[in-house]
């Protein structure tokens, strides 16, 4: 039997593998539930019972709305619920999806601006391209039929404490795979409005797509789900996401750290995993100082060195003498290629005589390695013919070598 993807299912593929393996693959579950979803699943559920009324042609008042939150969150909160964010607590976050309602209630009243068609409703279709099929399943929260524009809306609401821009409602691809599977039942809505209402900020974002995009979209999808069904190794991916995620007891990346949270002082200090990274960190903190003092060795011997050019050059020697070693200095005049971006005229000059006598060909351009190489072997009458085009630099060399 084929695999039925959804866009939660390629989300977790994309946030995490790992995730999506233990989720789809491993068939994991927890009884875990954060509070931010339990708090956007009363809203969604407040919302459908709603606008069922509202097809109906029944129109509560706001308080209906909030009596209704108030009693599914009392009737379904527990203590299971995972709160992430311990700065907030449970009666900030059912403030929250208080004000969500009421905002939305103020916003659109008195609900006539559509026809409504579905809300919540289960979406199946076929994923269609170049000839691969993939089932597709997704749960709508609300369609309308704008008798008014002659469009299908197809409307998502979001709880998230963050906003989607614009750009990214234009890439999104869930609201528009669910519009294939209504185009599949209504040709006319290939028009259709896209529409996400977030309702923590009383925002609507709008967008839209073409046949054209549509079409792409598809095959978008399909790559990815033909990505995923190739996937051998399932690569866990750190994030903030992680802090919401059902599996940290069991992932790689957190088992241990989640382990450790569990042990008093005593028993976290004697962990072998423990000793190996404060271990570990202590040599860490022995390199640092230690490349502190080669830093602060080589700055001194830098200042050396150019005390020991200064000294043989007024004094004229080459060798200073120590007790058992001495310091050669070497001070030459060294004829050095012009760069393009310093010396752009004699660059091209260069060039121009190089492919001339049929030289350029050896070296490929001009550069410093390839006089380091070539000068060594061209006669002289060919380097005379060049050294107005090279930049002559003085060189200071300083090494230490045994007295023999």
């Amino acid at each position: 039997m084929a695999n039925i993807y959804s866009f939660s299912k390629i989300e977790s593929f994309n946030q995490c593998q790992l995730q999506y393996k233990y989720r789809y693959i491993d068939n994991l579950t927890t009884e875990t539930e954060t509070i931010e979803a339990f708090m956007g699943n009363k809203v969604h559920e407040v919302l459908r019972e709603f606008y069922n009324l509202i097809k109906n042609k029944v129109l509560k008042p706001k308080e209906w709305l909030i009596s209704k939150y108030e009693d599914l969150w009392n009737k379904n909160y527990n203590d299971s619920v995972k709160i992430v964010k311990k700065e907030f607590s449970a009666e900030d976050y059912y403030e929250k999806g208080k004000k969500c309602l009421m905002d939305y209630y103020d916003e659109y009243k008195p609900f006539d601006q559509t026809k409504i068609v579905k809300t919540e409703e289960p979406i199946r279709f076929n994923l269609k391209y170049n000839g691969t099929e993939y089932p597709f399943f997704g749960i709508l929260d609300r369609l309308d039929w704008n008798d008014k524009k002659k469009v299908f809306e197809i409307h998502d609401y979001k709880t998230s404490a963050s906003l989607m821009t614009q750009e990214k409602a234009d890439r999104d691809f869930q609201l528009p795979l669910y519009q294939l599977a209504i185009i599949s039942r209504w040709p006319e809505a290939e028009k259709a409005r896209l529409i996400w209402h977030f309702l923590l900020f009383n925002k609507q974002i709008e967008s839209s797509r073409t046949k054209e995009q549509l079409m792409k979209l598809q095959g978008t999808v399909v790559n990815k789900i033909k990505e995923i069904e190739v996937c051998q190794q399932y690569s866990p991916f750190k994030s903030a996401l992680c802090d919401w995620c059902d599996f940290q007891e069991i992932c790689p990346l957190w088992k241990h750290p989640k382990k450790m949270e569990k042990l008093d002082i005593n028993k976290y200090k004697k962990d072998p995993g423990v000793k190996l990274v404060s271990r570990y960190s202590e040599l860490e903190e022995e390199k640092k100082e230690l490349k502190k003092k080669i830093f602060d060795i080589e700055e001194e011997q830098a200042k050396i060195e150019e005390a020991a050019v200064e000294l043989a050059a007024r004094e004229d020697i080459r060798v200073i003498d120590g007790p058992d070693k001495q310091l050669i200095v070497t001070i030459k005049d060294e004829a050095r290629p012009p760069t393009r971006k310093e010396y752009p005229e004699k660059w091209e000059g260069l060039r121009k005589i190089l492919i001339k006598e049929n030289k350029y060909q050896e070296v490929s351009t001009v550069n410093n390695n390839m006089l380091n190489i070539k000068m060594r072997g061209w006669p002289q009458e060919f380097i005379d013919k060049i050294k107005d085009f090279l930049i002559i630099k003085v060189t200071k060399k300083v090494a230490l070598k045994n007295k023999i």
